[in-house]
């Protein structure tokens, strides 16, 4: 999805048509919409939901992400998905339209700015727009297709080629240009649902392959043509 997100000094109506739904309202509905909005802007870190929470609003990311994830009795967690600018969380959408509590967790993976709807109002605007249930559904469908990929990974990939396809993932700003991924192991395993001391042997044992080079809370690839080998090594 491209997605350019306004100002954030611009006015609100200006900040929620960047989002595709906006275009498409009634007259009612768009004042309905920037009547009750409100803007967020919250730090790298700050969890925003525990799973059994009530989702009191959707937010509309606009610049950030957020991490949705499950965590394990023993604490261990796996990411579900990021919600990247120009999307909102669709387990919370998925809460908000039907009065549910949250399954999951929920915390911001960078500084984040978004728009807030309240519940009931985005409730209302589901059930009478054609244009917010499109932006929803488009929302679910890419969902569902990166929960089925990440089913496939956990069940039949070895730990070795997902933490391969991570990184490179991870470090791809163009097919050309890589940065740093700027995270320690325990964020990474946290990522992928496994330990951390996992996650620091395949680093060194991919540093011992000079695939990559590891600094304090970063990972800097070295050879990406052959990482990205690794990420289907048993295929």
């Amino acid at each position: 999805m491209t997605f350019s997100a306004a100002d954030i000094e611009s006015p609100l109506e200006e900040r929620v048509r960047a989002f595709p739904f906006f275009e498409g309202l009634s007259q009612p509905g768009r004042k309905t919409l920037l009547t009750s909005l409100q803007t967020m802007s919250v730090d790298d870190g700050l969890q925003l939901l525990d799973e059994g929470a009530l989702c009191q609003a959707l937010l509309l990311v606009e610049r950030g992400s957020i991490r949705v994830y499950k965590m394990s009795p023993a604490g261990r967690e796996i990411t579900l998905y990021q919600v990247e600018p120009g999307e909102s969380c669709v387990l919370g959408t998925s809460c908000v339209v039907n009065d549910l509590r949250y399954p999951a967790h929920a915390v911001s993976a960078k500084r984040t700015d978004a728009l807030a709807v309240p519940a009931d109002i985005f409730r209302t605007l589901y059930n009478e727009e054609p244009s917010v249930r499109t932006f929803v559904m488009d929302l679910f469908s890419q969902r569902l297709s990166d929960l089925m990929l990440l089913v496939e990974e956990v069940a039949f990939r070895r730990m070795d080629e997902r933490l391969a396809a991570f990184l490179v993932e991870k470090s791809r700003l163009t097919p050309d240009l890589l940065q740093p991924i700027e995270m320690s192991h325990e964020e990474i395993a946290s990522h992928l649902g496994t330990a951390r001391e996992v996650v620091s042997r395949m680093l060194q044992q991919f540093v011992d392959e000079g695939l990559v080079r590891l600094e304090r809370k970063r990972v800097i690839i070295q050879n990406c043509k052959e990482l990205m080998k690794r990420c289907s090594a048993s295929e």
